[in-house]
């Protein structure tokens, strides 16, 4: 009989990935915790969070961020775009929903969505994302959208102001 031979890291990397693309989110978180080296399990874990960003469930992508057993393991560019990448592909709530899984390293994001949104002239869409941050920093990032709001869709603090906004910003205010 011969002796079972244990995998390497390397290859619980790759049978994690292989399982992701699979679609056997389950297997693969499972097979990833049994990676030891860091480097193989940062891997791992990220390229699982692409896999299921890449199929746009956000519920899929919420639980790998929540399952993760360290969040360094994912913080890279690509992961801190990843709200975005949902707002900007239609699926605002998807986004928000995603940047409040990460915790704090959602905040940033969140501050990216209300900028995008801004932009968009999306009000709706910036109290919403706005409601998951902090007061001082709700605060603070309403004063810089209203920077760039045009004259008749000025906010203060997170009601629409209209008509009073335009007045403001006129010479004779």
């Amino acid at each position: 009989m011969m002796p079972t031979q244990t995998p390497t890291d390397a290859q619980l990397k790759d049978q994690a990935i292989r399982q992701a693309l699979a679609g056997d989110t389950t297997e693969a978180r499972q097979t990833a915790n049994e990676i030891v080296d860091k480097r193989y399990l940062r891997e791992a874990w990220q390229m699982m969070l692409f896999v299921e960003s890449e199929r746009g469930n956000v519920q899929a992508v919420k639980d790998t961020i929540v399952s993760c057993p360290d969040p360094s393991l994912l913080a890279s560019h690509f992961y801190l775009e990843l709200p975005q990448v949902f707002v900007k592909a239609g699926d605002r709530s998807g986004g928000i929903e995603i940047a409040k899984a990460m915790g704090d390293a959602g905040v940033l994001p969140l501050i990216g969505i209300v900028a995008h949104l801004a932009e968009d002239g999306d009000i709706a869409g910036v109290r919403e994302a706005l409601s998951h941050v902090d007061e001082d920093l709700r605060a603070m990032i309403m004063r810089k959208v209203s920077a760039y709001q045009p004259k008749i869709q000025r906010l203060d603090g997170l009601n629409l102001v209209g008509e009073q906004a335009a007045e403001a910003n006129s010479l004779a205010a």
